[in-house]
């Protein structure tokens, strides 16, 4: 291993009053939508379905190959669940977007509920709200800025999938940890190529039956990076949001100051803070020792996990991720998953569900933990697939309990 970690002094963090006093002028946008959230992709065609699996990788045929989707319980190709970020994508910022401020991104959570799969050519739509905008404490005690967005997807006008998502805004500490880029040595290289030429394919059209899945099973380890430029620009086009550039680029900034800022490198004045996760030479202004993978990438590759687990007859029915720190440019994450529980549920229309909570966990090289996700899966049972849409909300069947009573986190 040839990573070191060092020190270097910052600009003093903000005073908890002035993180209030951003709070309290952005409040009045909570219940708005989004202002910094550009309108995405609205149609599942081909082309775009290939350009989001691509950004992260994905082989599975059901989300690739037309002949195959309809050869399958579908009858069509679908695009992954998380292919709704592309739509939109619900890491707003809130009224803070609109404030010059010098916070920066230090948390990351996004919580998804799919109602039915996203077929080829589906038209989409989205729209996503400010929900929250709250103050709270990092790990040191310093204050910072929750900011929640609720998001919505419609097709053909029908409710698709909900869910939130939460950032948290905080200044940059004194004492920032600062890592170099990971370089491989020989026994690391021909380790990770051996898991990748052994890496198992996609489930697939074998179907993971609910009886002859146990709590405690655990699933295949999903090998992913090392991270390179390339991922980080192609994961821009996947997510659907306008690239405006030059003068275009210019305006979009004007109205957007929470954003916009000096470019500490060149002395530009209208620089683009989000450029920092991909600009080796700023990443350090916004806190990062170095480009950094997004949010909404993380999440599709425990997405991409679930789906390769689960194969082509189950139902991602929820994902819930946190993000506990940066995946750097250079680091390699490695993604495996537990099995935790296992119930049956109805929906108001009394289909009946056969569900296990799948817990996944991305580590990077160095052992640390990078994400955390929990996932809801509707498995087929011998002769009982999975009926969808699902409708309404869930009830436990012995006890009638709604489900968002139960808790699977630890």
């Amino acid at each position: 291993m040839t990573d070191e970690t060092e020190s270097r002094p910052t600009a003093d963090p903000l005073p908890d009053e002035a993180v209030d006093e951003l709070i309290a002028t952005g409040r009045p946008r909570v219940g708005c939508v989004a202002p910094d959230i550009d309108p995405g992709l609205d149609v599942a065609s081909w082309i775009n379905v290939s350009r989001f699996v691509e950004a992260t990788g994905d082989e599975n045929p059901l989300f690739t190959d037309v002949q195959y989707g309809a050869g399958s319980a579908h009858h069509t190709m679908l695009a992954p669940p998380t292919f709704v970020l592309a739509v939109r994508m619900p890491d707003s910022h809130g009224g803070l977007a609109l404030e010059g401020h010098r916070l920066v991104e230090t948390g990351w959570s996004l919580s998804l509920t799919w109602n039915d799969t996203i077929r080829l050519a589906d038209p989409l739509t989205g729209r996503a709200e400010v929900a929250d905008l709250t103050r709270g404490h990092d790990g040191s005690g310093r204050a910072l800025a929750r900011v929640t967005t609720a998001v919505q997807y419609w097709r053909h006008g029908v409710p698709l999938a909900h869910g939130t998502c939460r950032v948290e805004l905080a200044p940059v500490g004194p004492h920032p940890p600062e890592r170099a880029v990971h370089h491989y040595e020989p026994d690391e290289v021909d380790r990770m190529v051996r898991e990748l030429d052994g890496e198992e394919p996609p489930r697939g059209g074998r179907p993971r039956f609910w009886g002859d899945t146990p709590i405690g099973e655990t699933g295949p380890t999903l090998l992913k990076g090392p991270l390179s430029l390339a991922e980080l620009m192609v994961w821009v086009f996947a997510e659907g949001r306008p690239v405006r550039a030059g003068n275009l680029h210019h305006e979009r900034l004007a109205g957007f100051p929470g954003r916009r800022s000096v470019n500490p490198v060149t002395g530009w004045p209208a620089w683009d803070r989000a450029e920092a996760w991909l600009d080796s030479a700023t990443a350090p202004s916004e806190g990062l020792p170095a480009p950094a993978a997004r949010g909404g990438l993380l999440y599709s590759l425990a997405g991409q996990y679930v789906t390769h687990w689960m194969g082509d007859d189950a139902f991602l029915r929820r994902l819930d991720v946190d993000i506990l720190r940066p995946l750097l440019y250079g680091d390699a994450l490695r993604l495996s998953g537990t099995v935790v529980d296992r119930y049956t549920v109805t929906d108001e229309a009394a289909h009946r569900y056969h569900a296990v909570t799948l817990r996944v966990t991305g580590d990077n090289q160095l052992g640390e933990t990078v994400l955390s996700a929990t996932s809801t899966v509707f498995l087929p049972d011998r002769g009982k697939p999975v009926a969808l849409p699902v409708t309404g909300g869930l009830s436990f069947e012995t006890t009638g309990e709604p489900l968002c009573r139960r808790s699977t986190k630890p």
